[in-house]
């Protein structure tokens, strides 16, 4: 399954992930230069994703339900509040900063056609969001 998560900052940059069971491979537009420091949070996010996916599967297969069940979502880390909804043909993610003039953002992934898929993209999509969450501590 490709995963495709837009990041965005002042330089205006995308970011594509591909996640192939548990393998990561990062693909940057051709334009894109990252700095050491903005290279290091990457990897750190990347590390992080891959981390979450097998750490917290089972708390993020039970969200994955509820969030199909009722097409909204809201739940929280230590730092950051996250809202999940069901928009049409995707899911988005809102990450909210618990801390005044933190920076927000939001991921969207499209919505596959069968339940597992569903199920594998949300799963993807929680753990994106707190591994994007853990680059802007």
């Amino acid at each position: 399954m490709a995963v495709r998560p837009t990041y965005s900052n002042e330089k205006n940059y995308s970011l594509k992930l591909w996640h192939v069971g548990y393998s990561f491979k990062m693909d940057l537009d051709d334009n894109l230069i990252l700095s050491p420091e903005e290279q290091q949070r990457v990897d750190q996010a990347m590390e992080r994703f891959g981390d979450l996916l097998i750490s917290e599967r089972l708390r993020f297969e039970l969200q994955a339900r509820q969030l199909i069940e009722t097409h909204a979502l809201s739940t929280e880390t230590d730092d950051f509040v996250f809202t999940y909804k069901i928009n049409g043909d995707r899911y988005t993610s809102y990450g909210n900063p618990k801390v005044s003039g933190g920076q927000g953002f939001s991921i969207e992934f499209p919505i596959p056609n069968t339940e597992q898929e569903k199920i594998e993209s949300l799963v993807e999509l929680f753990a994106q969001s707190e591994a994007e969450s853990s680059k802007r501590d």
